[in-house]
């Protein structure tokens, strides 16, 4: 019959491998809770990623527009990352570049997104050059997130220049899901898209996703800007449908 040191000995080594397992679980898991799963944060594995969307609708200046946007960011780790883009909207004569720095931490329960953008676009059926500057501050939770910041805008144009006054920078997004699930719709409104910054003209959005693969995502987005809105002006300036995919890799 075993003895009882026996018995307590056999015990505790269940207990030890008990013991050396919950930690190992409980390292796995804060492990994969560092990285937040945002829209356009790092994953903890895939550090490149490209989009390419198709954007189609109505302008009150150019009638129907069409045009094409492709972006490619890079993430460093989970706090640093740049990204660039080029806009070729064809029927409105505009084409875009922008170059983008973005900085992630975690702040209490929140999580706040730093970053500096540059944005050049040009008008060719105007024969206008825009030069955009861009500092922005986003705090996001599951559900929802908020952008406040501030922009310098640069017009040369026929022979002159000049530059509009420091901007304010707004938006604010809420969606139906938490960021971490497969599928998502959101409702938006802002004063900024991926190639322009407003005055005061607000931008309203539904927008979604959907996780086709690991590595895949199919998104879009329906917006309408009205003329002036800020100014109680009712007047439709435009309306845009956009669906793109985005492809992650290491």
């Amino acid at each position: 019959m075993p003895s009882n040191n026996y018995i307590l000995i056999n015990n505790m080594g269940l207990f030890q491998r008990l013991a050396l397992s919950l930690t190992l679980a409980l390292a796995a898991s804060t492990a994969v809770a560092q990285y937040y799963s945002g829209d356009h944060t790092f994953d903890g594995e895939n550090k490149n990623q490209v989009s390419v969307s198709l954007t189609t609708g109505k302008n009150i200046i150019t009638g129907p527009c069409v045009g094409n946007t492709v972006h490619y960011k890079h993430y460093f780790n989970n706090h640093w990352s740049v990204d660039g883009g080029i806009n070729m909207q064809y029927t409105k004569g505009l084409y875009g570049i922008k170059a983008k720095g973005e900085y992630h931490l975690k702040l209490m329960s929140f999580h706040m997104f730093a970053s500096g953008e540059y944005m050049f676009n040009h008008y060719n059926s105007y024969n206008t050059n825009e030069n955009v500057g861009n500092m922005s501050v986003r705090f996001e939770r599951g559900y929802w997130d908020i952008t406040l910041g501030g922009s310098m805008i640069g017009y040369n144009m026929m022979g002159d220049h000049y530059t509009e006054p420091l901007t304010l920078t707004f938006g604010a997004h809420a969606s139906l899901r938490p960021r971490t699930h497969d599928w998502n719709v959101g409702l938006l409104f802002r004063n900024y898209d991926d190639f322009y910054y407003e005055n005061w003209n607000i931008n309203w959005g539904l927008d979604f996703y959907w996780k086709l693969k690991p590595n895949w995502k199919l998104f879009g987005e329906f917006n309408i800007r009205p003329a002036g809105s800020m100014s109680q002006l009712a007047s439709k300036y435009e309306t845009t449908g956009k669906v793109g995919l985005i492809y992650r890799w290491k």
